[in-house]
């Protein structure tokens, strides 16, 4: 149990400076393994959009005729799963060789898609996949978990055990963080609407890649970061107490994955126990369960492969879609007009031209700060900067892998989550950037 465990947290949550940044260990091991082949990842990318439609085109067509079980499960899949992997198969060539139309293949769209987020996304799937199982299944996450449950239950209406998921989408990422919450949820760990609240409350940027995002490509004052950090956790622990209280969460089902209940979480707690030998006792039950090193890594191995068939299609196309629809047409701008006179009436400097930057969030991760640039106001800066880290669920990524992994949310879902967590957070970050005394 402890090994295991310690490793899982050395690997998701434990941070540290390298080269003068701070980083954690899965992110290392990334940045590591990328560089070497960082030019040909794109290229393995358009591969592996190409295999998906493929294999999905033959596999239904025969009805997986001569493949097994595994490649069955992943390639025979409806004609509408078909025509999606197609499409991302032929946007992956448009932007890779910058064939056709330039909005496809367009720095902006295209090329941040296929050049820069799937290579990162490739390696840490497989990261990810293979390495969560020592967070997950050797009790750590349940030894703490047991402490924390009352200030959970309270706060968000969630288990103890989600904090450590919370912390891994935190200080790693929220990628990281919806697959872990994905895995616990087919085993049973988490109800319907504890993992939607989880994923959306918590699901948000790393705090090492916020920095960056804020000050280099935002323009946020580096001086002002001490006060963005608590304000981010402000309005982070505040919006998702909201969401987890209000619709659309709060009206999902309180079933368990197919019905099934992870028998761990029957265990009746001995009141007889201190809480350190209650997190002991079932630590040690769930560390009893847990896989070898062998299972752990041809797990990894197929689920990464399953994820990259199924998953990355879906990225690839409504990324560049989103993408495309942000940089060469009025959309976001169209959409934000009804915006722009509620920053006015709380006044926020420059409303005009930061309204887009409020909204256009849902479409990439990225656009926000590239929006905050062109503003001269810290104040609004600090609030874009915030707003835009708190309310992640941008298609490109965080939004497409909901849709397609156990968890039950619909585009609507993240739609009316998005624009929630944006209006509890935009007036409480510009009230405290005030404090602060920005302008």
């Amino acid at each position: 149990m402890i090994i295991g465990s310690f490793f899982g947290f050395a690997f998701f949550m434990i941070p540290f400076k390298w080269d003068g940044e701070l980083t954690i260990l899965i992110s290392l091991l990334q940045e590591k393994i990328s560089a070497p082949v960082e030019d040909q990842l794109p290229l393995v990318i358009v591969a592996l959009m190409v295999v998906s439609a493929l294999g999905s085109l033959l596999g239904t067509l025969t009805g997986g005729a001569g493949m097994n079980k595994y490649f069955r499960s992943i390639f025979v899949t409806s004609w509408a799963s078909v025509l999606f992997r197609a499409a991302a198969a032929v946007l992956s060539i448009m932007a890779y060789w910058k064939i056709g139309h330039e909005a496809i293949w367009n720095e902006y769209t295209g090329e941040i898609i296929i050049i820069y987020l799937m290579p990162s996304l490739l390696v840490i799937f497989f990261l990810a996949t293979t390495l969560l199982p020592l967070l997950l299944d050797f009790g750590g996450v349940e030894f703490i978990g047991v402490y924390l449950q009352p200030l959970f239950k309270r706060l968000f209406r969630l288990p103890g055990r989600a904090s450590v998921l919370t912390a891994t989408s935190w200080i790693g990422s929220g990628t990281n963080g919806i697959i872990a919450a994905d895995i616990d949820y087919k085993k049973g760990m988490y109800s319907a609407r504890e993992v939607s609240i989880l994923c959306l409350g918590f699901g948000t940027i790393s705090m090492p890649a916020v920095f960056i995002y804020s000050t280099s490509i935002g323009g946020l004052d580096v001086g002002t970061f001490l006060y963005f950090f608590f304000t981010l956790f402000v309005v982070g622990v505040i919006s998702t107490m909201v969401i987890a209280r209000v619709p659309p969460l709060s009206l999902k089902s309180d079933d368990f994955y197919q019905g099934q209940k992870n028998p761990l979480l029957n265990e009746q707690q001995d009141d007889s126990q201190t809480k350190l030998q209650q997190a002991r006792d079932i630590a040690y039950k769930k560390a009893e369960q847990a896989p070898g090193l062998g299972k752990i890594l041809k797990d990894g191995v197929l689920t990464t492969f399953e994820l990259y068939m199924s998953v990355f299609p879906l990225i690839v196309v409504i990324g560049i879609l989103a993408l495309v629809a942000t940089e060469f047409t009025p959309i976001f701008t169209f959409i934000a007009i009804p915006v722009e006179p509620l920053l006015s009436a709380i006044g926020m400097p420059e409303a005009s031209e930061a309204a887009p930057a409020f909204l256009v969030g849902f479409a990439d991760l990225l656009l926000p700060f590239l929006a905050a640039e062109s503003i001269d106001s810290q104040l609004t800066k600090f609030v874009i900067c915030i707003t835009g880290t708190v309310t992640v669920i941008c298609m490109s990524e965080t939004g497409a892998i909901l849709l397609k992994s156990a968890i039950p949310l619909r585009f609507i879902d993240l739609v009316l989550v998005f624009l929630l967590k944006t209006a509890v957070a935009v007036p409480i970050a510009l009230i405290m950037g005030r404090l602060y005394g920005l302008t």
